[in-house]
């Protein structure tokens, strides 16, 4: 095996793209590099998921230039820490010639055929109202996948700190709020099948929203790991 030259730095073969933001994290979000098993390269994207409730060319630009920036540093695959950049999924991938994860969303035609095509799938999302048609379909959701989606927007604590920019993030209550939206899910959904967790912020509480729901979840840490695993799989002793 020969190693190509050109790169600044080697060994991180998935890239982030992070808005240029302060809201604090903490392991489990894709924004905290102690979330991943392997080395992660990080890549600014000025403005915020405001930008992309509706899209313009001006922020489509602006993450085709940061994920450019990261194919020139030598990644192999890219993984949004926004969701709502699923408005420019198919333009990404396209653009860069890599694997690109605009969302957890991506996810759900597999779910839908692992859980046999049947029942409703729940997103829970960082607000209902900016999660639209288009996110959904970029992220190759079609009108055959049963979905039922609920929004962050009305729990307090998540509302303060990643709505409204609040600056003293408590994991256990964000936890909690995490917990309930996914109970609301399946009290309003008897069939409920799984629960995708759309906004990056919230993968922290995977495993609170399974043990609550007793149902798989997804998020944007699963679909990161399946796109490292695809890059490099693990060798195996014959």
């Amino acid at each position: 095996m020969t190693i190509p030259y050109g790169y600044p730095f080697y060994g991180q073969e998935i890239g982030i793209l992070v808005f240029n933001g302060g809201s604090p994290r903490i392991p489990g979000d894709a924004g905290h590099a102690a979330t991943f098993a392997y080395p992660v390269c990080y890549q600014l994207v000025n403005g915020s998921f405001m930008d992309l409730t509706d899209g313009s060319e001006a922020i489509r630009q602006e993450l085709l230039r940061a994920a450019v920036r990261l194919k020139q540093q030598g990644v192999r695959g890219i993984v949004a820490d926004c969701g709502l950049m699923s408005l420019y999924q198919k333009d990404i991938a396209a653009a860069t010639g890599l694997p690109f994860v605009g969302a957890s969303l991506c996810q759900l035609p597999m779910i839908w055929q692992m859980t046999g095509c049947q029942g409703v799938i729940g997103i829970i999302t960082g607000h209902s109202g900016f999660l639209r048609e288009a996110h959904l379909k970029g992220s190759g959701w079609n009108e055959d996948i049963h979905i039922a989606i609920e929004g962050m927007e009305r729990q307090p604590h998540f509302s303060e700190i990643v709505i409204h920019g609040g600056r003293s993030l408590d994991p256990q209550k964000l936890m909690e709020e995490t917990a309930a939206a996914a109970l609301n899910l399946k009290r309003s959904n008897p069939d409920l099948t799984a629960i995708v967790l759309e906004c990056s912020n919230l993968a922290t509480y995977s495993r609170a929203v399974a043990q609550a729901v007793r149902l798989p979840v997804f998020d944007t840490i699963s679909a990161a790991n399946l796109l490292q695993y695809s890059i490099s799989p693990p060798e195996y002793p014959y």
